[in-house]
């Protein structure tokens, strides 16, 4: 194959004789090379075929990202597709652009927490291993050792690529505004290690998603069980009217009373 751009020492542009144009990959598949030069097979360890509405962006990155972040993002993707996770080739496009700037910002002394670290560690559970494993991989290959909370936002692009985006960012804001609220109201931390408190979250997630996809639990007659688990705690009504008034302002949906005893439920396992 010949060359046809050449991106970096590391990156190369060809055409394969049945007419495709290609990104070679490699260490030194583009060095001293210009267009028209013979490509060396042997240098060549990743081939990618790229959708032209991905294309722009992606030779982008292979000009300015180098290959160490490039074959990170590549394990990081391996990786996360052996834990089960269903992921296309073009999540690759967003984890060398994510690994690269993470990067930058953390060179530059650039702090961004990510507020959800919590929520997506107990909602994404698989995702937010692969973002831990990821951070050990780009120090391994890059040489940095990124921040741990750089393992959330990892976890959320696998979670948004492997589902919907919107409901995943939805459902995270969901869970997190419900928690805090939680917290506020009750004047506790949560341990996110302990079981009850997972199953809340997880609980929240689940109520998230059919909100989301507009499926709504029968409102059976629960009217005694609903005013004794509000009597339980004195913080209880508070804290269900509270939740019921962000859910409706934020997200356009009103809580049945079934959904509010199963909140109520999961509260209780929490704090009596």
């Amino acid at each position: 194959m010949e060359a046809v751009k050449v991106y970096n020492n590391n990156a190369v542009s060809a055409v394969q004789p049945d007419g495709r144009e290609v990104i070679l990959v490699g260490s030194g598949v583009g060095f001293a090379k210009k267009p028209g030069d013979t490509i060396d097979e042997r240098k060549i360890e990743k081939t990618y075929y790229i959708q032209s509405e991905f294309q722009t962006k992606f030779l982008q990155l292979m000009k300015d990202a180098g290959p160490d972040a490039i074959r990170a993002a590549e394990d990081i993707l391996k990786y996360a597709r052996g834990k089960g996770l269903e992921l296309k080739d073009q999540l690759l496009v967003s984890l060398i652009d994510h690994i690269c700037f993470a990067i930058e910002r953390y060179e530059q002394g650039i702090d961004l927490p990510y507020l959800m670290l919590a929520e997506t560690r107990l909602l994404y559970p698989r995702e937010f291993e692969a973002g831990r494993w990821a951070l050990d991989q780009i120090e391994l290959r890059c040489g940095v050792r990124l921040p741990d909370y750089e393992a959330g936002y990892i976890a959320l692009q696998l979670a948004s690529a492997s589902m919907n985006r919107e409901m995943t960012y939805n459902t995270l804001k969901l869970t997190k505004g419900c928690m805090d609220i939680i917290r506020d109201t009750y004047g506790v931390e949560l341990d996110p290690d302990q079981i009850d408190t997972v199953r809340l979250t997880t609980h929240l997630k689940f109520l998230a998603q059919r909100i989301f996809q507009q499926v709504q639990w029968t409102d059976d007659d629960m009217e005694g069980l609903h005013e004794m688990l509000l009597k339980k705690h004195k913080q209880n009504r508070k804290c269900m009217e509270r939740l019921k008034e962000y859910i409706r302002d934020n997200f356009d949906y009103t809580l049945n009373a079934q959904e509010e005893v199963y909140l109520l439920v999961h509260l209780s396992k929490i704090f009596y």
